[in-house]
């Protein structure tokens, strides 16, 4: 069965009680994420083919380079051809298919969703400078795209998040965790007017130069690390149910009251809700950070076999290794045939069969460990 329009009203049918009782505000169509993983047998993502996509972009990314502190711009890192002594990072991003002819109207005015206009949709990503005491801050964060329904900018939020983490980061001397850098940054957020409404994940790390990671997760965003092209670990997809995610939200106070007269309510998580890990890295070793529009399609069985293919005897450069590798994820994303980890887990759920890929914003963020 294909992920049809009827599919969807069916899949509504067998939820509706669970949205009525938590009343939150869910991703954007096509569905939404996966709370659990699901292995696939046989890889997809690996064929060979060509691929000519305008929208996609990928680079290197240097962490000693000499621009200024981040600001709220759409991407929060510095360009260059260069790598760290001990990490070398690229970077890649392709936002889904928007039409600018779906305009919102609110105030009477309409208006062209910002996510349209912004190179990684209601994604972002970050990657700072190196410290001074040889630390490296990255991750990637996902906006609630049902805000953009209501008339407000979905992207804002994990934007100014991602500004605002690099921004403290390589501005602060003392060493933070990721989950206070979290806090810290969100808390900005909450009292910023950058931001008027909004609700994203995040998931970030600190790479040390002693090679020990440190990760904090929040959400349905991913972190995995690869050790001869075989995952030894990763983070824990954090939701309410399905479709749900944790997230950070800012949401004023008037709405949020009359929700609750109407017997609704909003979710409203907060940093310290953030899983921890703190995984020590080896030379050789392979880091992703990934949005859900990457783990919503495959699975860390397809992620080894394309890392092996890619960096294996004949080994690729890193930015053409992630620029391809989103590629070959919005390829099979767009695939009506494709057995990806969203149909798998929306066919346990309804208990009937489901083929089909998740289109999706992707945003990917992979280092190599020197």
């Amino acid at each position: 069965m294909i992920l049809t329009r009827r599919s969807f009203l069916i899949y509504c049918a067998i939820v509706i009680i669970s949205m009525l009782l938590s009343a939150v505000v869910k991703r954007s169509t096509p569905i939404g994420s996966i709370s659990t993983r699901i292995g696939l047998k046989a890889s997809t993502i690996v064929t060979k083919r060509t691929f000519n996509f305008s929208n996609s972009t990928t680079t290197t990314v240097s962490a000693n380079s000499s621009s200024t502190a981040a600001s709220s711009t759409a991407l929060n890192y510095d360009t260059a051809f260069t790598s760290t002594l001990n990490y070398n990072i690229a970077v890649a991003y392709q936002p889904k298919d928007r039409e600018d002819k779906n305009l919102f109207q609110r105030n009477n005015a309409k208006q062209v969703p910002p996510a349209i206009q912004s190179p990684t949709g209601e994604d972002n990503l970050f990657v700072s400078q190196l410290s001074s005491n040889g630390y490296l801050a990255l991750g990637v964060a996902d906006g609630v795209g049902g805000w953009s329904e209501a008339g407000y900018d979905s992207s804002a939020i994990s934007r100014e998040l991602c500004a605002s983490i690099r921004s403290h980061f390589e501005n602060n001397d003392k060493t933070v965790s990721p989950k206070q850098l979290l806090s810290i940054a969100f808390k900005e957020i909450i009292e910023s007017p950058k931001v008027e409404i909004g609700g994203t994940t995040a998931c970030i790390g600190i790479l040390g130069p002693n090679k020990e990671f440190q990760v904090a997760n929040l959400g349905d965003s991913w972190c995995g690390v690869f050790r001869d092209f075989k995952l030894i670990h990763e983070t824990n997809f954090q939701t309410h149910n399905f479709n749900t995610p944790y997230q950070l939200s800012k949401i004023p106070r008037h709405i949020q009251r009359q929700a609750e007269m109407e017997g609704r309510r909003y979710i409203v998580d907060t940093p310290d809700l953030a899983d921890e890990y703190v995984w020590k890295l080896q030379s050789g070793d392979l880091v992703m950070f990934a949005t859900d529009g990457v783990t919503d399609n495959v699975v860390p069985q397809d992620i080894e076999i394309f890392l092996k293919d890619q960096l294996g005897e004949n080994s690729k450069k890193l930015d053409e290794v992630a620029t391809t590798f989103v590629k070959e994820v919005v390829t099979v994303s767009k695939d009506h045939n494709f057995p990806s980890a969203f149909a798998q887990e929306l066919s346990k759920l309804t208990g009937q069969k489901y083929l089909g890929g998740k289109e999706d914003d992707i945003t990917v963020v992979l280092v190599q460990v020197n």
